[in-house]
Formats: C-alpha cells, sequence, structure tokens
C-alpha cells in the first residue's frame, strides 16, 4: 500500500476526539467497521486525502452528505451500528474527474437496482448495515 503508517482505535463510542487529535498529526481514516456497538477505526499516513470530515447521525445524514457533496468531497468510509451511521468524506489530494456518486437505504439488499447502476458503470463501493427506520 501506498500507506506509511497506521494506528487504531477500537471503542464503545464513535471514537470523534481521537479522530480529530490523529487528524492533527496527518493521519487520515481509511477504514471503518464496527461489531455490535462497538467502533473499529484505522488511520493511516500517506492516505492521499487533503482533507476529511466525518457525518455521524442517529439515522442517516443526507443533508450533510450533500452539503459535502457540493463542496468536494467524496464518502470514502462506511460503518453503522444499530444506533448510528458515520460516513468519512475525504478530499482526494489529486482531484480526479468529477466522480458521480449515490447513497441508497433499503430494508433488503437492492439486487435489481445494484445491477442496472452497473449497466451505466457505476459500481459500489462501501456498504454497511444500520437500523431501518420504519
Amino acid at each position: 500500500t501506498r500507506y506509511t503508517q497506521q494506528s487504531y482505535k477500537v471503542s464503545e463510542s464513535f471514537p470523534y476526539k481521537w479522530i480529530n487529535k490523529k487528524w492533527k498529526e496527518g493521519f487520515h481514516v481509511t477504514s471503518m467497521g464496527t461489531a455490535g456497538n462497538r467502533w473499529g477505526i484505522v488511520m493511516s499516513r500517506n492516505a492521499g486525502f487533503s482533507d476529511q470530515v466525518v457525518e455521524l447521525d442517529f439515522l442517516y445524514p443526507s443533508e450533510g452528505i450533500h452539503k459535502r457533496w457540493d463542496n468536494g468531497y467524496r464518502i470514502t468510509a462506511t460503518a453503522a451500528t444499530l444506533d448510528q451511521s458515520a460516513l468519512i468524506l475525504s478530499i482526494p489530494r489529486n482531484r480526479p474527474g468529477d466522480e458521480t456518486q449515490e447513497t441508497l437505504r433499503t430494508s433488503q439488499f437492492p439486487s435489481a437496482h445494484v445491477k442496472e447502476k452497473w449497466s451505466k458503470n457505476l459500481y459500489l463501493a462501501h456498504l454497511c448495515y444500520g437500523r431501518t427506520v420504519c
């Protein structure tokens, strides 16, 4: 990999303070996962991002995601517990051409939708499982 150093944290709650500390040290979030209510976060140096933000919500941070997209950020990591969803949005250091991103919330895996997007050269980059709100 292109990373030069990594650090990780496993926590009972989303480790926002730790992430902020690591950002100041030149790290960026490169992977996230959950098990039950525990969060696992991996941060790496030389990840290729010039800036990064977290959108953390008890449901789905739709408004925040769209605002970030408008400012050039793209989703680079996702994870969810039954209580919270977290998305990491990043600005690549070397900006590619306009990169299309979409999000989709469903109560079942969207097989037909995914296949339809494949026919338009749009592919899955991130999946996470969280609570379904009725």
